[in-house]
């Protein structure tokens, strides 16, 4: 039988996430008690939403993993091909802010910048002059006075155009003529992306969609993964290109003017997270440079794809984004196979290969290898650029769960980022990767070490008040839970909901994360009302926030149902349970995910004494999980076993022991593995002793005592051999076992079997557990029958104790005393004299 669950990780992620309770987040977890075996035994458990796996991550992915938690997907919009709108002819504008000495207020939409700069006489140098200005301004980050200098450029350029210009179409290159653009850069035809601003459809869900698009940009703003190179403004004026191809910074030449000032243009905005202006400008740049047939700038073209694709990256469009990486990468290739531009294309397909819900493994891992490769030989092996690419790779190796790798990997990051910048923020994102990798392998010291410089650095970085301060101490709390300093763990997840309430208000998804971690450890100390409260506000929060079909939402649900179920408040655990079932069937989730939703709901029907509609969920649960499972699983024979105990309260006992007949040789086969085609010796388990067990209880109740006692044996067996000589089942076996002895009349063994009980039950529990006076008072009975006087006394004094002790004046009623009336009535009415 499947253990009952406890609480362990929210999808985590973050998580790396403390698992849920479903056994499938990437951290390690614990287990709640087992109920005894005279009861029907729970199949569901509290789960914790995280993220399961979440994944490792410049600071960017501190919030996926979980982990774990955390088993997940983005779903973004449908690549589309967008076809650039013919130019529209340049109008000559009088500005009147100009005549007023204001700067002129530029549109990125505005047509007029759209001019040819293709012939003619040479521009004056007051457009160069005012390009290189805003250059300036924009390296000391002065966005206000750049915006200026590149506006009146632009501008400029417009009332220069004299006549006005006619619509540029595209002209076929002489035969003399080399062009690298053709056919790739017909990028309104091949670059199949959405240009426009990604609106994610309502329909789109996942645990890592659980942040808005303006905080998933300043989030990856803090952290390098490599998808923002070509980011210098380019300057105006320079004869000749630098002979530094290998360089990622831009080389200099005549170049197309409008394109070159509307992407310096859109450097000010996309610095800023102004997107749509951004996304505005590097597209008109870019069919300014595909109307013109004079400038084969293949660095701008570079630099505006990979802003472009940037930008549909931060929006979470990767389909799109890696179609445009894909273009600038055959672009980059007509500058050399080992030319760092390549390199920093592989780079980025290889990050979109790793975030994608269906992007491609191996194809990830081969793109940053040959990143790496290509880059160690360009740059040296300890650039910085090498850096990020070696940590990029332990991120794939980590979502993978070849930790080793990724270990390795961030190591050589960590090395690299320390020697180039010392102990940057990209230093802080590799330590708390390697704490990642130490916490899923076990290592909780190690892992709380890393997680604590990570915490230091982002402290002084970014303050108390940031998104990944919270993030980290809800780590560290996790790590605390795991090694049960409870009262530590719960410092650290108050102080996360604080940091992160103080930085990302009361409603947002990584609240609910920390409530979901919080709820966790409450229910473990056995603070149920707070485990209960934490998992009300972090269920709000997550409706809030998350769509409907989350998986998440379904989590809290399940975990607050458990809560009630503990207490044996089964009308409202299915209530909620009959939710999470709802949402589940709406968002077609998981079938088996489904199963066990219907398996916790047959044993709450049961509880109610709802006999045949839990007969019915726990058949379909069967059909689920036998359709993709098959006949031998472990789940499917703790569905068997359920089903065996909903027989038994419908008096149908032949067909309860045929059912667990059924699940006991599913059992066995896989405790021996057979199920893989393997030979070898049975190994004892404690589900093939709860089988065996409530074979046994059902002849026992049958009264047919021999073969009762025939399985009883065997269970002892098993469970001495699977759980030790002091176990709490292994008390309860012996209890049964003397009761069989005594039914047969056979006093000397059932006073062995009882006082070997009565011997592990005050090991597990204690010598005053009531538990003990139970047994006691057997013990005490036999005696009575055996003439034992004194043993007898010893033990009903015992026994009286025990249950003054908890039961106060009428403890004295708990003491059953076989026989008692007939004895009372021989003493009030002695024999008769003989007759006279």
């Amino acid at each position: 039988m499947s253990s009952p669950r406890t609480p362990a990780s929210l999808r985590s992620s973050h998580n790396v996430w403390y698992p849920r309770f479903r056994e499938r987040s990437t951290l390690p977890h614990g287990h709640g008690p087992r109920p005894t075996k005279a009861t029907l035994p729970a199949s569901s458990t509290l789960q914790t939403t995280s993220p399961s796996s979440q994944k490792p991550r410049t600071l960017r992915s501190l919030h996926r993993h979980n982990s774990p938690t955390m088993t997940t997907s983005i779903t973004t919009t449908t690549a589309t091909t967008t076809t650039l709108p013919p130019h529209p002819p340049v109008r000559r504008v009088v500005n009147s802010s100009l005549r007023d000495g204001k700067p002129p207020r530029v549109s990125p939409t505005s047509p007029a910048w759209m001019s040819d700069s293709t012939g003619g006489a040479p521009r004056p140098p007051l457009v160069a002059t005012l390009n290189n200005k805003g250059v300036e301004f924009l390296q000391r980050q002065q966005y206000e006075q750049a915006h200026q200098s590149f506006s009146k450029a632009l501008l400029l350029l417009q009332q220069q155009q004299s006549p006005p210009l006619a619509p540029t179409r595209h002209k076929k290159p002489k035969a003399t003529e080399e062009r690298h653009s053709s056919p790739e850069l017909e990028l309104g035809l091949s670059l199949q992306c959405s240009l426009e601003p990604l609106v994610l459809p309502d329909t789109s869900s996942s645990p890592r969609r659980v942040q808005t698009t303006a905080t998933a940009i300043k989030h990856r703003a803090e952290y390098d993964e490599g998808m923002g190179v070509f980011q210098a403004p380019l300057q105006l004026g320079q004869s000749s290109y630098s002979d530094d191809t290998n360089s990622n910074e831009h080389p200099r030449g005549t170049r197309n003017e409008p394109a070159t000032i509307l992407f310096n243009l859109a450097r000010v905005y996309h610095q800023q997270d102004h997107l749509d202006q951004a996304l505005g400008c590097y597209r008109r740049a870019l069919v300014s440079l595909h109307d013109d047939s004079h400038h084969n700038d293949i660095y701008l073209t570079l630099a505006i794809l990979f802003g472009i694709g940037h930008i549909q990256y931060m929006r979470g469009d990767h389909a799109d984004s890696l179609q445009t990486y894909r273009t600038s990468l055959r672009l980059a290739r007509t500058l050399g196979k080992e030319s760092v531009p390549v390199a920093a294309c592989l780079n980025c397909i290889g990050v979109l290969h790793y975030v994608m819900h269906d992007g491609d493994v191996p194809t990830a891992l081969e793109s940053l290898q040959t990143s790496i490769r290509i880059r160690t030989s360009q740059l040296g092996k300890l650039h910085a650029d090498v850096g990020t690419t070696w940590n990029n790779l332990g991120r794939v190796y980590f979502q993978q769960g070849r930790y080793g790798p990724a270990m390795k990997a961030y190591r050589q990051s960590l090395a690299i980022r320390r020697s180039a910048h010392g102990d940057s923020v990209d230093v802080a994102a590799t330590l708390f990767n390697i704490g990642q990798c130490y916490h899923q392998e076990g290592h909780k010291d190690k892992a709380l070490r890393h997680y604590q410089e990570f915490l230091k650095l982002a402290t002084h970085y970014f303050g108390k008040a940031h998104r990944d301060i919270c993030i980290v101490t809800t780590c560290i709390g996790q790590v605390l839970h795991e090694q049960k300093e409870f009262n530590k763990a719960l410092k650290a997840f108050r102080q996360a909901l604080r940091v992160g309430r103080a930085a990302l208000g009361t409603v947002h998804a990584e609240i609910a994360i920390t409530l979901n971690k919080l709820g966790n450890l409450h229910y473990e100390t056995g603070d149920l009302d707070g485990a209960l409260k934490a998992y009300h506000q972090g269920l709000r929060v997550e409706l809030a926030v998350l769509e409907p079909g989350n998986p998440n939402v379904c989590v809290t649900y399940t975990n607050i149902a458990e809560i009630h179920k503990q207490r044996g408040e089964f009308a409202q655990a299915l209530t909620h349970y009959d939710k999470v079932l709802r949402l589940q069937r709406r968002h077609s989730c998981d079938p088996l995910e489904i199963a066990n939703t219907l398996s916790s709901i047959g044993y709450v029907r049961h509880q109610k004494g709802d006999y045949q509609r839990a007969m019915d969920v726990n058949q379909e649960c069967l059909r689920i999980r036998r359709e993709i499972k098959g006949d031998v699983d472990e789940e499917v024979a703790s569905t068997l076993t359920h089903i065996a105990l909903v027989l038994l309260k419908l008096e149908s006992h032949d067909m309860a022991l045929q059912v667990l007949s059924e699940a006991y040789r599913i059992r066995s086969l896989l405790s021996n593995g057979r199920s893989s085609g393997a030979n070898t010796e049975a190994k004892p388990t404690r589900d093939i002793a709860f089988t065996l067990y409530n074979i046994a209880l059902i002849h026992h109740q049958q009264g047919s005592h021999e073969q009762a006692l025939q399985f009883y044996l065997e269970t002892a067996r098993v469970e001495k051999a699977a759980l030790g000589e002091a176990h709490r089942d292994l008390s309860i076996t012996a209890y049964n076992i003397a009761q069989v002895y005594y039914q047969r009349g056979d006093m000397d063994l059932a006073v062995d079997y009882f006082t070997e009980a009565l011997r592990i039950e005050r090991l597990c529990f204690g010598p005053d557990h009531v538990t003990c006076a139970r047994t006691l008072n057997e013990i005490g009975n036999i005696e009575l029958q055996r003439g034992n006087l004194d043993a007898m006394l010893g033990c009903y004094t015992q026994a009286l104790r025990i249950y003054r002790h908890h039961h106060g004046a009428v403890g004295d009623e708990h003491l059953v005393i076989y026989g008692r009336s007939l004895w009372r009535f021989e003493v009030v009415q002695p024999a008769a004299a003989g007759m006279a």
